[in-house]
């Protein structure tokens, strides 16, 4: 029993001298980087890939810390992110992929770089960013930080004006351990004034497809399409001036779909069939995609430009059963597809 007395002991001894000999570093805040948006933007509301510089956007960079203190030792440095991380969308920084952020406006994010005065930039992403401290110069360690501003998706018309926020902590590291101040990084406020030409649906926002009836034993082989096809089904659009109008069909019942065949619903008693759809008056069935309006979805297709203000756009459709299974059993079938657009 001494004995793990004793020991107990000696270990207090030690964790009490080795925060004592890091006591000495401070982290001290410099200024905070002023990225800036542009006072207002007109734009096609759907035109900008996720993960570029948002357009006409200037990226903020600041000397935002010193650390230093009698008897300070480092290693490395953590910058911890507080933001909101926008799923799907990276931005790629000087030296590689860097997390992006929420700013509070739609469509528009923020992706953060760090670095030693003396050393690269290093891309932060959304969980703590652990990187070498690099050289220290006559008073301690510097470090700046940079924020640029990423276009996330799309920018509804609207004026929008966010707070200052505060987007991470820096603090300094010796062997794995945080031995200073976590220092708080943040930026200004930011506003814009945004017009996004776009499109309104004027017709067809839902349609009741009625599916011709089919004679099982017509369909051979699984592969086999129906030679009878749906009445044709619409929808319309009306359009700004300029706007190239982009759409992605999805299976509601399985969004995850990529193929050309719409799953059946879980009410439907018929087996062994799918349906497809078709531009009307054409054979190549359309492939699902994922329900969104970014540029770029994927199977997202062309519809049509258009040219004038006020410009009306079609959209015509055709479906068609196909043979999925050896089997067909006959019964009630029904599926249920959305359609996105996007505008570009």
């Amino acid at each position: 029993m001494l004995f793990k007395i004793t020991s107990s002991a000696l270990i207090l001894g030690v964790v009490f001298l080795s925060e004592s000999a890091f006591s000495g570093c401070t982290t001290t805040p410099s200024s905070n980087p002023s990225p800036a948006l542009p006072a207002t933007i007109s734009h096609v509301r759907d035109s900008l890939a996720p993960g570029i510089q948002f357009p006409s956007s200037t990226a903020g960079s600041a000397y935002v810390a010193g650390i230093a203190g009698a008897g300070c030792q480092i290693d490395a440095i953590v910058v911890t992110p507080l933001g909101r991380v926008v799923p799907g969308v990276t931005y790629r920084g000087q030296t590689g992929p860097a997390a992006v952020f929420e700013t509070g406006i739609p469509g528009i994010g923020y992706a953060l770089e760090t670095k030693n005065l003396n050393t690269s930039w290093v891309s932060i992403g959304a969980e703590p960013t652990v990187f070498p401290a690099g050289p220290s110069g006559s008073y301690g360690w510097g470090y700046n930080q940079q924020v640029t501003l990423v276009a996330t998706g799309s920018v509804p018309t609207g004026n929008y004006r966010v707070p200052a926020q505060t987007t991470s902590t820096l603090g300094a590291m010796l062997n794995g351990t945080v031995v200073s101040n976590r220092l708080p990084l943040g930026i200004g406020a930011l506003s814009i004034t945004v017009t996004a030409k776009a499109c309104t649906i004027t017709s067809g926002a839902t349609n009741t497809v009625v599916m011709p009836q089919l004679v099982t034993y017509s369909l051979k082989a699984v592969g086999d399409v129906s030679a009878a096809k749906s009445a044709p089904f619409s929808l319309g659009l009306k359009c700004d001036a300029g706007v190239s109008v982009y759409a992605t069909l999805t299976d509601a019942t399985n969004p995850a779909n990529t193929g050309n065949i719409l799953s059946l619903a879980k009410n439907s008693t018929a087996t062994g069939l799918g349906i497809q759809i078709m531009k009307q008056g054409t054979n190549s069935p359309l492939n699902f995609g994922p329900d969104s309006s970014a540029k770029g979805n994927k199977n997202q297709w062309l519809v049509a430009k258009s040219e004038a203000s006020g410009s009306v756009i079609s959209v015509p459709f055709e479906a068609r059963y196909i043979k999925t299974a050896e089997t067909i059993k006959p019964g009630v079938m029904s599926a249920l597809s959305t359609i996105t657009f996007s505008y570009q």
